[in-house]
């Protein structure tokens, strides 16, 4: 559940910022379109690369950050994403905070629109992430917003017995590991239930998890095959008034109960550029092409992978190349397109931790490990953003009460659960 604030929080301190001796005597305008991990990294990295080099806007057409990692775990857990209100992040960072969605972007003129009005801005990220839409009329889709309402009934099949058949389709385009881990999830609920249920993932990738290169995908494969779990790789499902019709080569499927991923696409905002998808085009330092001052990260830029990790290391070289703007003493510097990540597949011996390093849509350096293979302790991979929420969990009743860091949530919530 979601616990309420206690009382008004502490001012988490940044690190000192780092400023040249040419420093602007007039702050830089940045305008950071967003509410999300690739926002709130942007702005938390600005603050402490740039100081009062910048003056920061947070424009979101929601009022709270939803920490999303653990979201899969909410149907079989009875428990909500925790969240944390952007006013108070905002007053942290002395961001201005905006509610609104953003509707275009006037490049020469370096405007923003939000609804009826327009803010001018130096610098603008967009990290608004990117749009949702069902990709199987008559399947249940997941709804990474209303996480327990969507599975709910499913879960009650499921511990009933009622379904014996069950897949889960990850189409084109989305971001496929929820598919893995709700499998995973479900097929450790039906033995804990003593339940005899067949469960099939049918994934356009070649192999699961094959955007992280053959380590990840092989032991994603295994933890599948470990779980009973079948899959059909390369192939994209579609309606039919038969069941599934799996293309190529139009074969008729059926099952008991069919739960779609939902489609993920770009932002396709007016005045920018937008390949078919509507998602952004990036340089190396997260510039969207041909725009100006206009950066972008997250799940809105072309980027392959749709992952925290890779959203705030994006915020991260977005933020650098603003503060160098800005006139901070930081070189501006590439993504390195390094994705750390863990596979939640039940209990707490049941986690696949794993990392690659993403270069021209090809998976390089790509390994798996028992334990997180990142320094923070956090799912979210991410410099600022996953010890800043690590320190507000910790912190217990001053901010969220009984919420704690990542780790220790995950394994209250199991040994909670446990029969």
């Amino acid at each position: 559940m979601t616990h309420p604030i206690a009382d008004e929080p502490e001012v988490i301190p940044l690190m000192p910022n780092r400023t040249s001796p040419s420093a602007r005597t007039t702050p830089l305008k940045v305008v950071i379109a967003g509410g999300g991990v690739a926002a709130l990294e942007t702005a938390l990295a600005l603050r402490d690369l740039a100081s009062d080099l910048v003056a920061l806007t947070l424009v979101s057409p929601g009022s709270d950050f939803t920490y999303w990692p653990t979201g899969v775990l909410s149907p079989f857990q009875q428990t909500t994403a925790r969240q944390l209100a952007l006013a108070k992040v905002a007053a942290e960072v002395g961001a201005a905070l905006e509610q609104g969605k953003l509707e275009s972007v006037d490049c020469d003129r370096r405007v923003v629109s939000i609804g009826q009005r327009e803010l001018s801005y130096d610098a603008l990220v967009i990290a608004t992430g990117g749009r949702i839409s069902d990709a199987l009329p008559d399947a249940i889709t997941v709804d990474r917003s209303r996480m327990q309402e969507s599975l709910r009934t499913l879960i009650e099949e499921v511990d009933s017995g009622s379904i014996s058949t069950l897949a889960f389709a990850a189409p084109r385009p989305t971001w496929p590991l929820p598919a893995y881990e709700l499998a995973l999830l479900v097929a450790e609920r039906a033995r804990d239930r003593d339940v005899d249920l067949e469960i099939t993932i049918i994934t356009t990738e070649p192999q699961p998890l094959a955007i992280f290169g053959d380590s990840v995908s092989a032991a994603a494969l295994e933890f599948l095959a470990s779980a009973g779990i079948d899959v059909i790789a390369g192939t994209q499902a579609q309606s039919s008034p038969g069941g599934l019709r799996l293309e190529p080569g139009s074969r008729e499927v059926r099952f008991d109960r069919v739960v779609a991923l939902p489609r993920i696409s770009g932002p396709a905002l007016p005045g920018l550029p937008a390949d078919a998808d509507g998602f952004l085009p990036i340089t190396p330092r997260c510039e969207v092409v041909s725009a100006g001052p206009v950066y972008a990260a997250g799940d809105a830029t072309q980027f392959p992978v749709k992952f925290g990790s890779i959203a705030a290391q994006q915020a991260d070289v977005a933020a650098a190349a603003i503060a160098a703007l800005a006139g901070a003493d930081v070189e501006p510097v590439e993504v390195s397109g390094v994705v750390h990540g863990i596979l939640l597949a039940g209990g707490t011996d049941r986690r696949l931790y794993f990392t690659a390093r993403i270069v021209d849509g090809r998976a390089l350096d790509s390994r798996t490990s028992d334990g997180p293979t990142w320094p923070v302790d956090a799912k979210l991979a991410a410099r600022y953003l996953g010890p800043y929420l690590d320190r507000l969990w910790a912190e217990g009743p001053r901010w969220v009460a009984g919420q704690l860091a990542w780790e220790a949530t995950l394994t209250r919530l199991e040994s909670e659960s446990s029969p």
